[in-house]
């Protein structure tokens, strides 16, 4: 929409003389606008609620109507007061007003569409309403806590990426949360991560541990716990890694951003010839992956250091050289368009980013490939060669889908929570029509899918039909299974899909074919 920041920085200020000059105010504590429109925070005697709203909303375009505005400057037409929210102020207890302005009807409507669907996409509601994840503050800030159908979804994820890994001959291994605050100076982390990282725990005279922020130094440890042949190269280690990151508060978005997060992390060892096929085997199967939960990308971002800047990035500027013109080299030859993004890359080197566009337009990195040529040299890492002599490896980090914190986040939002069989947490729940009378055959049912792997719930309380429906449409089931006299009598089942106003009668003996896996 042309212009609409401009234009609701002048109605975020004509708002604020409106609301004092007609008694809704005593104080005004601030007025401003951002990607939504214009918000205005108030003092107020009285809390002003949402049904005042229309009633401002008719008096300020009367206000407005009536002003004289300068020439060429935007004239808002439209106005429309999204709601009123409680605010907690120095000065005591307030409003915050917000809405967007517009200089036509069709604007108006355009942007009402627009906020509507992002919306119906945020991944907070949508994780509320299908019982996903809850933050509690009690518990802190930006630690998600996954309930049932959480960490049914989570599962779901990981079997898939557990089988991916395999087919791509990658080795799984376990790490600690904490490790020694000597491993992160050793690997530069400290250094360039000290501000993200929580405090430093002491436990005994020389011993010094931290919550890690990534797990790359113990991976590289693995690598280092015994010779290496050349051989051996690739050398590719994977791991469902839990880390901690001290985000400020207010930086903190639902699963989007975080200080409690588990990653798809991997690194990979490997000679300088493999340095092409590795990145297009990781390409390959990060496109593998995103393409079978169907998640659309915004676009492939090459983040490259920026040399002006000596405290972020080592200053071996060969080695830079070396590790940007290698990927380069490689999304030139493959094909794939690119947006090349100085100052973006990890202080130790480059990488490429798949960035994706939230429903709150945020961009956010999901999965990246980072080539590393620093670590190796930190670590003083080798292999020998076929001459036997020592050489250097070099080291790709690899993250599949980023955290499952972020990635079930963009899940949420891309899909609506309406996920594919094979991912959906609750795939089927069995409604009773009479409890008393068809318990014992839904029962029987239930157990069957259990047994064959359906995630599945029975539903035999005493609520009506209709509700017991509607509850199941709500929590976006994937098919409602309806257990009747009929059915009874059939040996069969009624089978509505979620989506569907139809259902279809199902043998019981044909039942689980449904739920397989395409």
């Amino acid at each position: 929409m042309k212009n609409f920041k401009e234009l609701n920085k002048i109605v975020a200020n004509v708002i604020s003389k409106f609301l004092i000059d007609n008694s809704f105010t005593s104080k005004i504590i601030e007025s401003s606008m951002n990607d939504d429109g214009f918000f205005v925070d108030i003092i107020v005697e009285k809390n002003i609620s949402e049904k005042q709203l229309p009633l401002i909303e008719g008096k300020l375009m009367k206000f407005i109507s009536k002003l004289s505005f300068e020439k060429n400057q935007l004239k808002p037409k439209y106005i429309k007061l999204r709601g009123v929210s409680g605010i907690q102020t120095e000065e005591g207890i307030g409003n915050r007003i917000f809405g967007f302005a517009a200089e036509t009807i069709d604007d108006l409507e355009a942007k009402i569409e627009e906020l509507e669907e992002r919306e119906a996409r945020d991944h907070r509601r949508i994780g509320k309403d299908l019982e996903i994840f809850m933050v509690d503050e009690t518990a802190g800030k930006g630690l998600p806590i996954w309930l049932p159908n959480g960490v049914a979804l989570k599962q779901q994820i990981r079997d898939f990426i557990f089988k991916q890994e395999a087919m791509y001959d990658y080795m799984q291994v376990e790490t600690s949360t904490i490790a020694s605050i000597e491993l992160f100076k050793t690997s530069g982390h400290y250094s360039h991560y000290k501000d993200l990282m929580f405090p430093e725990m002491t436990i005994e005279e020389g011993e010094t541990f931290l919550l890690r922020p990534m797990a790359c130094p113990q991976h590289v440890l693995i690598y280092k716990s015994k010779p290496r042949s050349f051989r051996e190269l690739p050398f590719r280690l994977a791991e469902q890694v839990k880390q901690y990151r001290y985000e400020p508060s207010g930086a903190l978005i639902g699963l989007e951003r975080v200080r409690s997060m588990e990653l798809t992390d991997s690194h990979i060892f490997i000679r300088e010839d493999q340095i092409k096929s590795e990145i297009k085997q990781v390409m390959d199967l990060i496109r593998t992956t995103l393409d079978k939960f169907e998640v659309t990308i915004d676009y492939v971002e090459l983040a490259l250091h920026d040399p002006k800047n000596t405290e972020k990035y080592h200053g071996n500027l060969s080695m830079w050289k070396d590790a940007e013109s290698k990927l380069k080299e490689f999304l030139d030859e493959v094909g794939i368009e690119y947006i090349e993004k100085i100052g973006e890359a990890a202080f130790y080197g480059p990488k490429i980013d798949i960035q994706i566009k939230t429903a709150l337009g945020h961009t956010i990195t999901v999965s990246t490939v980072q080539l590393d040529f620093l670590l190796p040299e930190k670590f003083d890492l080798h292999y020998v060669n076929s001459d036997q002599e020592q050489i250097r490896p070099i080291l790709i980090h690899r993250g599949l889908i980023g955290t499952y914190e972020r990635f079930i986040s963009v899940l949420l939002e891309q899909t609506k929570g309406n996920f594919p069989m094979w991912l959906a947490p609750q795939q089927a729940v069995v409604i009773t029509v009479n409890n008393k009378v068809h318990g014992d055959y839904a029962a029987e049912v239930y157990e069957i899918l259990k047994q064959n792997g359906v995630r599945a719930k029975l539903d035999n309380s005493d609520e009506r039909l209709a509700n017991k429906i509607r509850i199941a449409q709500t929590s976006k089931v994937k098919s409602q299974l309806i257990i009747g006299d009929e059915e009874i009598a059939s040996r069969t089942i009624s089978v509505r899909m979620y989506g569907e106003e139809k259902t279809k009668s199902v043998l019981l003996t044909e039942l689980v074919e449904i739920y397989k896996e395409n």
